[in-house]
């Protein structure tokens, strides 16, 4: 008997590998990729540069060539430490973001068959909630985001693990790793609704499951040791510590008519997925008949699925109403949400356990089940834009001039850029070095966007830059930032390349410089050399007392020795022009280097290491004990 159930639930699981397949092989055999939004702006620049560095036998910690400079292992969306971007340490971009999507589209309907049936429904039932999950529009619009992509695939694992600390730990890590912390506690929230929801539980059950969760979550902390600590470091330095602007946030949100977009497209005119993505979730109308039937189905239980899917209602509908409204500016930690639409990934799961429990009580359940499959990949056909997959690889002739002219040295890109949107096809689109995409290119750029956590510093230099009335106001400041080329919109190319005379990597002083952005960069000084062997890694070399102006930001973890003829040692910089940094020098000759090292870093991957160790310790204690007749 049980032989007989695990044959039908490999079966299940390898059903809804085919419908994957399904979606992903037609693209992928027609030389098609996806390139949209974040996935270039963001996703391919990371994942490029810390492939890397890795095959170069190094891990990313420090990366030059984001808003000034800023560390790349405190960065919580990159991915870096996820075993699902192991693809891209292997394969090109387009071929392991194919890799990387399919499975996890996959993985999010496995696990969420496993989830169903834990929750003792039927395999057909649990097949078709699954689908519903995997192949539903939530997940189609996240395509190009690949950190919600997984951790959204991760989720239903919360749920499947919910009893069993050791897993569930495991599971938490795992998604924190996947790199979009917001959806990991939204997730969380989800697994305790779904338990409350599907069944009653006794107070001290409660309280039983509440010190598993408690050690679970301890056990997933310190295993993500080697990104949490140097990630709350950046988050303490960056401009959102103290989370998003309401006002901000409330722009992207959902109106009543939208919430239509639930059941089909077809039914708001004007819909396009690819660019309104937040409200991208339909279900299809089969879909959504197996909901209401699920309702009918729960009987008294269905209040409570109510009010957890009114919930979710009333947070993606702020800025529509009143209410909601309310909500979003007083609930707490919503502040460090994006957007009100973003939160509708909180209903996909229980939508998709209401499903599975309407196709439970229909005796047509295998047939229903294939309706929800074939509408939904008829409605994921086309419905996102594609392109050649050289697209991804194609540095464009801006990119190669500013390599050979740069020689080192920054770019700015002007903040008009940003509002231009003409172009001549998806190459051009490409070409435009927007978002992060300049640092594959290792070109340096003062200005970047789609990076949530950024130094305030770096920020404030940036915005000061961004506020003066023009390019001549603003050309003394982007002197003293090392910055070669101010890039702006013109009539019939891509950027107008505007040359910025008198750039220098360090400078020595004489006169001290001040601290304070404000009062401006002093005047003259001597231009010195800097060598930059590799992305942590710096030094200067010259003659004469004074101070040493470096154009790189004073961030935690950087470690300085000065090195004179006469002894070599430590040595300590001060902050300069804003973000910058200053460093005293004697008289005759001398050499100063920086190295990243930070200490957050150290510190975390001892952290991982220890609860790695224990916890493989506590695993094969278990199976020894298992195996000992």
């Amino acid at each position: 008997m049980r032989a007989a159930i695990m044959d039908r639930d490999l079966r299940s699981l390898a059903g809804l590998a085919v419908i994957v397949a399904l979606r992903w092989m037609p693209d992928w055999l027609r030389g098609l990729t996806a390139f949209w939004g974040d996935l270039t702006y963001l996703h391919q620049p990371w994942r490029a540069f810390d492939a890397e560095l890795l095959a170069a036998g190094r891990l990313p910690l420090w990366n030059p060539y984001l808003y000034l400079g800023m560390p790349q292992a405190a960065a919580m969306q990159d991915g870096l430490y996820y075993p699902g971007s192991a693809p891209y340490w292997i394969f090109g971009f387009a071929t392991a973001t194919a890799v990387f999507q399919a499975f996890h589209y996959w993985l999010a309907g496995a696990l969420a068959y496993l989830a169903l049936r834990s929750m003792r429904l039927l395999p057909a039932a649990a097949f078709g909630g699954a689908a519903l999950l995997s192949l539903g529009g939530l997940l189609l619009a996240h395509e190009g985001f690949l950190n919600h992509l997984a951790v959204l695939s991760l989720s239903p694992a919360l749920v499947l693990f919910f009893g069993r600390p050791a897993l569930l730990g495991a599971a938490l890590a795992v998604s924190f790793w996947a790199g979009y912390p917001t959806f990991l506690v939204g997730a969380v929230f989800v697994a305790w609704a779904v338990r409350a929801a599907a069944a009653p539980v006794s107070a001290p059950g409660v309280v039983r499951q509440a010190r598993g969760w408690g050690g679970a979550a301890l056990c997933a902390a310190a295993l993500c040791g080697c990104l949490l600590i140097p990630a709350l470091e950046l988050l303490s330095l960056s401009r959102r510590a103290s989370g998003v602007d309401p006002a901000e946030a409330l722009s992207l949100g959902f109106s009543p008519r939208d919430l239509l977009l639930w059941v089909s497209p077809a039914l708001v005119t004007g819909f396009d997925p690819a660019v309104q993505w937040w409200k991208c979730c339909h279900l299809g109308f089969v879909g959504a008949a197996c909901v209401y039937l699920g309702i009918v189905a729960v009987g008294r239980r269905a209040f409570a699925w109510a009010a957890l899917l009114g919930v979710v209602a009333a947070l993606v509908l702020a800025g529509s109403n009143s209410i909601s409204t309310w909500l979003w500016f007083h609930t707490p930690g919503l502040r460090f949400v994006r957007y009100p639409g973003n939160l509708a990934y909180l209903a996909v799961f229980p939508l998709s356990v209401l499903a599975a429990a309407g196709l439970e009580h229909s005796r047509r359940r295998r047939w229903l089940a294939a309706a929800v499959c074939v509408e939904l990949l008829v409605l994921s056909w086309g419905a996102l834009p594609r392109a050649p997959r050289a697209l991804l690889t194609s540095a464009g002739p801006l990119a190669r001039r500013l390599q050979s002219e740069l020689r080192g040295h920054r770019y700015l890109l002007s903040p008009r850029a940003l509002e231009t949107t003409g172009g001549y096809g998806v190459w051009d689109w490409r070409h435009r070095l927007y978002g992060l995409t300049n640092a594959p290119l290792k070109l340096r750029a003062v200005g970047n966007f789609g990076e949530p956590l950024v130094p305030r510093t770096n920020f404030a230099y940036l915005d000061a830059v961004y506020s003066a009335p023009g390019a001549v106001a603003a050309i003394e400041t982007l002197r003293w930032a090392d910055v070669a080329a101010l890039l702006s919109p013109a009539e019939g190319v891509l950027w107008a390349v505007s040359s910025v005379s008198g750039a220098a990597g360090a400078r020595l002083l004489r006169a001290e410089p001040p601290a304070d952005l404000g009062a401006g960069p002093p005047a003259g000084g001597r231009a010195v050399e800097v060598a930059r062997p590799r992305e942590d890694f710096l030094s200067a070399r010259g003659e004469g007392a004074g101070w040493l102006f470096l154009a790189e930001p004073l961030y935690p973890g950087w470690r300085l020795w000065l090195k004179t003829p006469l002894a070599s040692e430590s040595a300590c910089a001060l902050p300069a022009v804003g973000p910058f940094q200053k460093v005293a020098v004697p008289a005759g000759p001398w050499e100063v280097y920086w190295r990243y090292q930070p200490a957050s870093f150290a510190w975390g991957l001892a952290c991982t290491l220890v609860a790695a160790w224990l916890l493989g310790a506590y695993w094969y204690n278990r199976l020894r004990h298992a195996m000992t007749p």
